[in-house]
């Protein structure tokens, strides 16, 4: 059985002539690739880009941000502006905390959400402008 992600020695030699690279083996070619992701994007910038994009794919999550953008709010006012109930708009706002996006700000008894990071703001704004 072939491990995930493994290629033939042979569908690499078949690929380097595909692509006319010469003086080059399978095996310097792999390595080659190995060490070209390296130079791309550290493995933890890879997490932490996908948990912002796996937070901003739902759309009660973008209208919770673009409130949040226009002033920090507690759970009941984020109820009553998207006519959700209590355990929704917590499992939302909980996603969007894990996922660094918000932050919540204590004062006394009660806890308001507010923006922790403008530049996603800004990301999803020019997305909208090319919907």
């Amino acid at each position: 059985m072939k491990k995930a992600g493994y290629v033939s020695r042979s569908r690499l030699n078949r690929l380097l002539k595909v692509k006319k690279i010469e003086g080059v083996t399978a095996e310097e070619y792999a390595h080659r690739l190995r060490k070209l992701l390296e130079g791309v994007i550290e493995h933890e910038k890879a997490e932490k880009a996908a948990r912002v994009f796996s937070a901003v794919s739902d759309p009660v999550r973008i209208k919770i941000l673009k409130l949040l953008e226009k002033e920090s709010m507690c759970v009941c006012e984020l109820m009553k502006a998207l006519n959700m109930r209590q355990p929704l708009i917590s499992y939302h706002l909980k996603f969007l905390r894990e996922a660094g996006l918000i932050k919540p700000v204590r004062k006394g008894k009660w806890v308001f959400y507010r923006i922790a990071d403008k530049k996603v703001l800004r990301m999803i704004d020019k997305i909208i402008e090319l919907a």
